[in-house]
């Protein structure tokens, strides 16, 4: 059973018919109609939980933030680590969570992954930001005071950078997955790990020089690596 979506909540069991129905078909061809016909539910049952469709898949995707925000909050509250010591255990912690959810995340983003739905996945992006922007803010002034992180200039701005990245490396990441599935080019297992080290590095290394520290700090290959381990 996933740990994001509980069966026997009535809104939960909305939000997994609904991406199911949003994976087989596409966000934008699936209907409120379509939704209500499956569970067998009238139209006032859906909007008992919900405003429109597209209030649907961002609560869907906020689901999964709400799960990442509590396993960020867990780790930044320790009092035995430093600042990057906390975002590198919170950047492995993420990847495990999104290995145990790998289905259900995969569904998600083919669901959305079309070019007509770029508006919502810039919607999608601005709630997230909205959950988890003050957690890496907060983590970075925190890091400022241990003398961990150069005194910032904004440190909202760079959590704001922070999660910029992070997404464009985390789709970047799931194109090249494509490609390895799809077999693309002819990409076997062995050259797909070394262009997702090559690429999980070269953000690694820019993360590094925007937060001012030295080569080898931070270390997102591991727990990119370790997920990889998963696909083969």
């Amino acid at each position: 059973m996933t740990e994001t979506f509980k069966r026997g909540n009535r809104k939960h069991e909305f939000m997994i018919t609904a991406l199911e129905l949003f994976y087989q078909k596409g966000y934008e061809n699936t209907t409120i109609k379509d939704i209500i016909d499956e569970l067998g539910v009238s139209k006032g049952a859906f909007y008992h939980y919900f405003e429109s469709k597209e209030d649907v898949i961002i609560s869907i995707a906020r689901e999964f933030t709400q799960r990442t925000v509590r396993i960020m909050k867990e780790i930044f509250e320790r009092p035995d680590l430093t600042a990057v010591e906390k975002l590198n255990r919170s950047f492995e912690s993420i990847n495990e969570y999104k290995i145990r959810e790998a289905e259900w995340r995969t569904k998600f983003k083919k669901a959305i992954q079309s070019e007509e739905n770029l508006k919502l996945q810039h919607t999608l992006l601005n709630f997230m930001k909205q959950d988890i922007i003050e957690l890496y803010a907060g983590l970075i002034d925190s890091g400022a005071e241990e003398g961990v992180f150069d005194d910032p200039i904004n440190s909202r701005e760079l959590a704001d950078f922070l999660i910029n990245i992070t997404f464009i490396l985390n789709t970047s990441v799931h194109e090249l997955e494509n490609d390895y599935y799809n077999r693309k080019d002819g990409l076997d297992y062995e050259e797909f790990l070394l262009r997702l080290e090559e690429k999980v590095y070269f953000y690694e290394v820019m993360l590094e020089r925007a937060f001012q520290l030295r080569k080898g700090k931070f270390d997102l290959r591991t727990p990119y690596l370790r997920r990889a381990e998963t696909i083969k």
